[in-house]
């Protein structure tokens, strides 16, 4: 538990299902250990919000177009019985209204199967926990990210009912090839404060060339002369060092306003460098006290704000154990590699370009393999985030056939690249990954709340 200080929202656990965890960046030793030198934003992506954990395995059985779910063996009956006298506590404490959406719920039982349409089932699954936000501060629920069960998918949600507690479902979608008894325990999802009303602004490289400064000043002659050897370590000082204390600074730099400890919108400017620009995209729906089904969000100016980047290039990409081979669509690479080259030579000049050939190639191949034996490679947007003093990003990867994309946090206020980081899980056989493809969702996050803790709620007779 964090200090009260430290914390932002609060927990009451009615059933002891479930906990929330706090990751090691290198789970717990499992990373490789070149990334556990170097790879501060996937360390910090590892160690992103609260892992919600099972207390208690559980079982999800498909059946006839419905999911069930119930803990298994010895457990079944302890949770049956605290589900019973969870429930009339509730609503009699005034956690949950009479016979309201959240009440009818959960009597059948923690967990129920929703369908929209015709579409697949999902399974809605409550972790026995209510949750509840402080004043300008969200609660987004999303999967358990790099290191969790590729047998289920997590949809994404956004609890924003700060006046009462909110119960803390996970919606799930269960693979295809998911054996019809599932056993899930440890990590199943993630829960993570977050700020809404943060304003992104597009534009182009003309109207902000200090980025593009920044990037060839990254990715210099002696970063490559480096980077041939050993690991270089250069991001971790320049968020660490003198470099991101100077530039950290409210106000230096020209970063805009809504900084840490400022009461303005944070203003967010996506800096576009080629084609296939990320979109900007707002969360209209929320979850709230009112009910389990997310509702439009009707509070104004305080929306939450985030960028969807999409694959530029079509590709495919087979790992074979010791080499992963990259093979994307040749002159749609071309096409994308030279206008970026155009875009950094309107700003800065042709001497620009031959002074700083290292870092537009870097930028303009798109794509980054990792060591051999590793099942990792790197996409590179052709587009910079620049965040505000004192905040980072959270880069959500967003999963497909046969690959994840990984979740990082950047120092986004002094280092302004998102790039997709690949795992490939299929082996032998390529991935594809088509143009157009979602790759990420960038999330504009202050440093403070990357750091938060919760406050423990009790029942008013406990």
């Amino acid at each position: 538990m964090a200090a009260a200080g430290d914390a932002c929202f609060e927990v009451l656990d009615a059933l002891g299902l479930c906990r929330l965890t706090r990751r090691t960046g290198d789970l717990d030793g499992a990373v490789p250990l070149r990334v556990a030198k170097a790879c501060v934003p996937l360390l910090e992506g590892n160690a992103f919000g609260h892992q919600i954990t099972l207390a208690r395995p559980i079982e999800v059985q498909r059946r006839l177009g419905s999911l069930r779910a119930e803990p298994v063996g010895e457990h079944r009956e302890a949770l049956l019985r605290a589900h019973r006298a969870a429930l009339p506590r509730l609503v009699s404490q005034g956690f949950l209204a009479p016979d309201g959406a959240w009440d009818r719920a959960l009597r059948g039982g923690v967990a129920w199967t929703c369908r929209t349409g015709l579409g697949r089932p999902r399974l809605r699954l409550w972790t026995g926990l209510l949750v509840r936000p402080d004043p300008g501060v969200w609660l987004r629920v999303a999967g358990a990210a790099n290191r969790r069960n590729v047998l289920i998918e997590v949809s994404e949600a956004y609890l924003a009912d700060e006046r009462a507690f909110v119960p803390l479902v996970l919606e799930l979608r269960v693979r295809d090839e998911a054996p019809r008894r599932l056993r899930l325990e440890g990590e199943i999802g993630c829960l993570a404060p977050v700020r809404p009303g943060v304003r992104i602004e597009a534009c182009a490289l003309a109207d902000a060339p200090e980025v593009g400064r920044a990037h060839a000043e990254f990715y210099d002659a002696r970063y490559f002369a480096v980077k041939k050897g050993e690991v270089t370590r250069k991001y971790r000082r320049l968020v660490g060092g003198e470099a991101g204390a100077r530039k950290g600074r409210a106000g230096e730099g020209g970063a805009g306003e809504g900084g840490e400890g400022s009461a303005g919108p944070a203003r967010v400017r996506l800096v576009v460098a080629g084609p296939a620009a990320p979109e900007i995209a707002e969360v209209t729906e929320v979850t709230t006290a009112a009910g389990p089904d997310p509702v439009p969000w009707r509070g104004g100016a305080r929306r939450l704000a985030s960028l969807v980047v999409r694959n530029a290039v079509p590709f495919r990409a087979t790992f074979d154990g010791h080499t992963l081979a990259v093979a994307p669509e040749a002159p749609r690479l071309a096409e994308g590699a030279a206008a970026v080259e155009r875009a950094f030579a309107r700003v800065f000049g042709e001497d620009f370009i031959a002074a700083n050939r290292g870092a537009l190639w870097y930028l303009t191949k798109y794509f980054t393999p990792h060591p051999p034996g590793e099942p990792h490679f790197f996409v590179k947007p052709w587009a910079f985030t620049r965040t505000p003093p004192g905040w980072s990003s959270l880069l959500d990867g967003i999963h497909g056939e046969g690959y994840d994309v990984m979740r990082g946090v950047v120092a986004t206020d002094v280092f302004f690249a998102t790039p997709a980081v690949f795992h490939v899980r299929r082996l032998g056989a390529p991935i594809e990954v088509p143009e157009g493809a979602p790759l990420l969702r960038v999330l504009p996050i202050p440093r403070d709340l990357l750091r938060a803790g919760f406050r423990e709620a009790r029942f008013l007779d406990a």
